[in-house]
């Protein structure tokens, strides 16, 4: 475009030439001011500190008879006198916050010491910690029971992009018999290499950073009581044929999906159908049927189906209050009537015991 409107101006080839050396030459020194600053950049990023010899500003001299602007104190860059961590000493890192995983939780931080507070936690959480920090394999020193305190030797953090490493000791406490339940931790100790760590910034940072391991690992508890919760409730599953809207035959369970959804690897297990693939965001599972012995059916006390052993696909979908299951076969078609009407006592027998399995 630019090209086109300089065509149409009337001048001189040579000075047409001219013209657009001196173009190039500005575009090609723009592009090595790109290349320089991408240069600088990358060296700031691995640790080069060139920016630190960064000359001090000096005072603009004016020649005689030629006088200044008004200084204003908007644009006034005032000299640093104090001493600050410059370059690498400076930690750019964000604060580590305390992770608000746990359900009506509050948490403080202050003076190296951490405190979560737990509203309406279930069950023993003093035993929970310490099942938690033995798996985690942080150290201890001392354990009270009877105070539900405990002392960790040196932690060592590795894996913080640090040199030499920052180690540190903590105090883990659990107050159960109070209205919020608390657990609180604090930093006995800290240091990096050989020397000693005191200020508050790096002792909350580390001091957070055991809280939350200890926080994470009360969370996956609560997930995996849940699980175990939803897959053997109590009372059976309302189990039903039926068709979806394009008239194909299907089996409705009235559950919700994600109920149905725990359930079901264990419920076909029970009959005979080992999952060689699933996609549960999909609600699709791929299985081999082998039925199981007769003696087995017997003492569920479920007639055997009809179902022809082989490769199935299954596939559940959510209907809000309620399930569907499909199922599909090797050559893509879906079960019919007959088949789909034996399957119906088999899962209503089988969710029912997968209700109750321990």
């Amino acid at each position: 475009m630019f090209l086109q409107k300089l065509m149409k101006i009337k001048l001189n080839p040579k000075m047409l030439i001219i013209f657009l050396s001196l173009l190039l030459t500005v575009c090609a020194k723009n592009l090595n001011a790109k290349y320089a600053m991408e240069s600088e950049m990358k060296s700031a990023m691995k640790g080069e500190e060139y920016y630190l010899n960064t000359p001090k500003l000096i005072l603009l001299k004016s020649p005689e008879g030629l006088m200044l602007p008004i200084k204003k104190s908007n644009y006034y860059v005032p000299d640093v006198t104090q001493k600050e961590p410059v370059g690498k000493q400076v930690d750019i890192r964000p604060p580590v916050q305390i992770l608000a995983l746990i359900k009506a939780s509050q948490s403080q931080s202050a003076n190296g010491i951490s405190t979560l507070f737990l509203e309406d936690y279930p069950g023993n959480l003093w035993l929970e910690v310490l099942n938690i920090i033995k798996k985690k394999n942080l150290p201890i020193v001392n354990q009270n029971n009877h105070d539900q305190t405990l002392t960790t030797d040196w932690i060592i953090w590795k894996n913080m992009n640090e040199n030499p490493p920052f180690s540190g000791r903590y105090e883990i406490s659990v107050k159960q018999n109070e209205r919020p339940k608390r657990l609180i931790l604090r930093t006995l100790d800290l240091y990096q290499g050989e020397k000693k760590i005191t200020d508050s910034n790096y002792i909350q940072r580390y001091n957070n950073t055991v809280l939350n391991t200890i926080i994470e690992g009360l969370y996956q508890t609560q997930v995996d009581a849940e699980n175990t919760r939803v897959i053997h409730k109590a009372g059976s599953l309302d189990v039903q044929l039926s068709s979806n809207e394009n008239g194909l035959p299907n089996i409705v369970i009235g559950a919700s999906y994600l109920t149905v959804l725990d359930r079901l690897p264990v419920a076909i297990k029970k009959i005979g159908m080992v999952i060689t693939e699933s996609r549960r965001s999909e609600g699709t599972f791929l299985v081999i049927y082998k039925p199981v012995s007769n003696e087995q059916w017997e003492k569920m006390g479920i007639k055997k189906p009809g179902l022809k052993p082989g490769e199935y696909k299954l596939q559940l979908v959510d209907l809000k209050n309620r399930s569907s299951l499909q199922f599909i076969n090797s050559n893509g078609q879906t079960l019919i009537q007959s088949d789909n009407d034996d399957l119906v006592p088999v899962f209503k027998a089988v969710f029912s015991e997968t209700e109750t399995e321990k």
